[in-house]
């Protein structure tokens, strides 16, 4: 990307407000490429995936640069769906797709997948949500029977209460908390990482 279209991107984001050109300008400037140093998170989502879902169709919600794809042995989903709403993040994670695997530009609140899924993954977006409660029971529509949500959240200030929204119609099926050497905040950044059937689902199925 020119010099040219990153001060685009800056004004856009800075001046003008729009949400998107902040996301592509801070995927640009590499803001985001801590991300990459976040692997016991990233191990941890691709664990529970292998421990829950048997090989299935995948969608990845925040997929950014498909950094949670990389973690994985093909032989481990049918397919893969990643989305997310960075034009930038998305023109890297092209680099990993194939014919089972299709990164696509999306907003997840607007999103309508085809098809359904065995799992759905929200990697590090839902505190995103305007409304992550009603973002998950609109997403239950598009799992397979017995299909799970996995989600994970790093602890924050206002993480309990975004679980305490998540939770109100999903139940917990696993858990996995892991932690790295980064600090924030003087403390240890640390993430919880859960398996979570739509409420009502979890014994039916």
């Amino acid at each position: 990307m020119s010099l040219i279209q990153i001060v685009g991107l800056w004004i856009r984001s800075r001046i003008l407000r729009d949400p998107i050109a902040r996301w592509n300008y801070q995927y640009a400037v590499g803001k985001w490429d801590k991300l990459k140093n976040e692997q016991p998170r990233i191990a941890a989502t691709a664990l529970l995936l292998t421990r829950h879902v048997r090989p299935g169709r995948v969608l990845e919600i925040g997929c950014g640069e498909a950094l949670l794809q990389q973690q994985l042995d093909p032989a481990d989903y049918l397919g893969w769906v990643g989305v997310d709403i960075s034009d930038v993040a998305i023109q890297r994670a092209q680099a990993f797709a194939n014919e089972n695997v299709r990164y696509l530009l999306a907003d997840m609140e607007t999103l309508e997948p085809v098809g359904k899924f065995s799992a759905i993954v929200f990697t590090e977006s839902i505190y995103y949500a305007a409304d992550c409660a009603r973002l998950l029971q609109r997403y239950s529509r598009f799992l397979n029977p017995g299909g799970v949500f996995i989600i994970s959240i790093c602890r924050t200030k206002r993480s309990d209460k975004i679980w305490a929204d998540i939770h109100s119609v999903t139940t917990v099926l696993d858990t996995v908390v892991t932690r790295d050497d980064t600090i924030t905040d003087g403390e240890l950044n640390t993430w919880d990482c859960e398996v979570l059937a739509p409420r009502g689902r979890a014994m039916a199925d």
